[in-house]
């Protein structure tokens, strides 16, 4: 059964300067499936995320999500399409709790403007009450919930993986953009994000994840796309792209 196409990249390119970032890329991401993006240091991976998000503005192509450009909106127009980022810095707010560190990123919350929250009265405790609740629902998904109270800082590195997880999900998003979301984390709980990363497309999320361990590529993946001096040198399924020669010798460092 085909996936619709949820984001597409039509012959996207960006400089700095001399250097060409990302040189004529294009790819699509289907929906309800994890899309790798691979490639070494300097292939483009990163900028081309900044170009989805709107932190970089292109110099050529278009980027569709949903069937509408969005190339040229800011960030906050991008995230609010539906547009989830993680970064491989956690970027928490480590002297905030766990819990508030969710609901900080729970979107159009009444009090969020000065006015709203100084006239609120019952209508903001309300919705204060229900972002506790949505909040709490998170964490106890991400098996945090005993730690809703605890500073962030205070955190295992693979807690603050989780913690960092369940800010993208407070978004509510469609597409949820991750940056080296296994890095330096444990085999047992690299087995558990991965686990929780799988679950996501199963309720229906996306995903388009930046990955340097070949083995977390080959075992998430439904699709993969590689990148070397930011252009495109191979995409497709986990298995075609392993066995595909220019990626052997490019990415890999495979002799035939």
């Amino acid at each position: 059964m085909p996936y619709d196409t949820l984001l597409q990249l039509e012959s996207v390119s960006k400089s700095f300067g001399g250097l060409q970032a990302v040189r004529d890329l294009s790819f699509d991401v289907r929906a309800g499936t994890i899309t790798s993006l691979i490639g070494g240091n300097g292939a483009g991976k990163t900028t081309a995320f900044n170009l989805i998000t709107g932190n970089l503005v292109l110099d050529a192509g278009h980027i569709h999500f949903c069937g509408a450009r969005i190339d040229g909106l800011p960030p906050h127009k991008v995230a609010r399409a539906g547009i989830a980022r993680g970064f491989q810095e956690l970027r928490l707010f480590n002297r905030l709790s766990t819990s508030d560190n969710v609901e900080t990123a729970i979107p159009d919350q009444r009090g969020e403007g000065i006015i709203r929250a100084l006239i609120g009265g019952r209508r903001l405790k309300d919705e204060r009450k229900t972002t506790q609740a949505r909040a709490g629902a998170l964490l106890r998904e991400l098996t945090l919930e005993t730690e809703a109270g605890s500073l962030a800082e205070r955190l295992s590195y693979g807690q603050q993986k989780l913690l960092s997880l369940g800010r993208l999900l407070a978004v509510e998003g469609g597409l949820f953009l991750l940056d080296e979301p296994t890095s330096g984390l444990s085999p047992g709980m690299v087995d558990e994000f991965c686990a929780r990363v799988r679950h996501l497309t199963q309720a229906g999320k996306t995903i388009l994840m930046i990955e340097h361990s070949v083995e977390i590529v080959m075992r998430l993946s439904d699709w993969v796309v590689v990148m070397h001096q930011g252009s495109k040198i191979a995409e497709g399924r986990p298995e075609d792209v392993r066995n595909n020669v220019t990626v052997m010798h490019t990415y890999l460092g495979i002799a035939s």
